[in-house]
């Protein structure tokens, strides 16, 4: 009975040393939902993640990519919403914040003649190299022979460009005591070929000159920041960034 209350008052004591609650790292995730296309652009539904470095909290920013299927190069972004999740034990649990000239993702439709895109079921990442010389694929299967490729400075200029201009385009927003500015996340941190990988790949077949699809998947600082993106992969010269 002796040795069962000394363990139960360790115990006791053990647990009276550990903080209630660590407050948690701040992290943010970025990833990218195929939505919609129509001749010569792809338009993705960009989700932005940022626990604000708080327990419970996630506030996701939606953003509309434009982007060329010529060039591959972004041509606009425009903000969708912003919603602040407070967990289980906010009052309210949800908030929706309003934000400049928000859009209607679906009015894509009527407004630039577009159709729906999905992911494929199962892409092929295999089909796709990722080496010191770029990003590759060959045109077997796809609706041109042609050879795909974007070289790794183009590749890691894409990267950087989009995400930076993502992580701004909407202003800066306070959440409790863990409203620190905006995510300290830097775009220019990412190797990418250390941090990345191919996650999917995709044919289109609007038209002969479709390009195909990538999908890279980064691990950035220790597991705090995880970045998910479509990319066009174009038909051209290397070293040559189109719109």
């Amino acid at each position: 009975m002796r040795n069962w209350a000394t363990r139960a008052f360790l115990a006791g004591l053990c647990l009276m040393a550990l903080p209630v609650m660590a407050t948690p790292p701040r992290t943010i995730e970025i990833r990218d939902r195929l939505f919609a296309r129509n001749a010569d652009t792809l338009f993705l539904i960009r989700e932005i993640r940022d626990n604000h470095g708080l327990h419970g909290v996630i506030q996701t920013d939606t953003l509309l990519v434009f982007r060329s299927l010529t060039g591959g190069g972004d041509r606009g972004f425009r903000g969708v919403a912003r919603v602040v999740d407070r967990g289980p034990e906010g009052d309210p649990r949800a908030e929706t914040v309003t934000i400049p000239s928000a859009v209607n993702p679906y009015d894509l439709y009527r407004d630039f003649g577009a159709w729906p895109l999905d992911a494929p079921r199962s892409g092929n990442p295999a089909a796709v190299s990722l080496t010191r010389q770029g990003l590759e694929i060959d045109g077997s299967g796809l609706a041109s022979p042609e050879r795909y490729h974007l070289s790794l400075p183009d590749l890691t200029a894409r990267l950087q460009d989009t995400l930076t201009a993502s992580l701004h385009i909407l202003p800066p927003h306070s959440v409790g005591g863990g409203s620190i500015g905006p995510h300290p996340f830097d775009p220019a941190t990412i190797d990418i070929l250390r941090d990345c990988s191919v996650s999917s790949s995709m044919a289109l077949f609007h038209n002969a000159a479709d390009p195909p699809l990538v999908k890279l998947t980064c691990e950035v600082q220790d597991g705090l920041a995880r970045v998910s993106l479509w990319l066009v992969l174009p038909s051209q010269a290397p070293n040559t960034l189109a719109d």
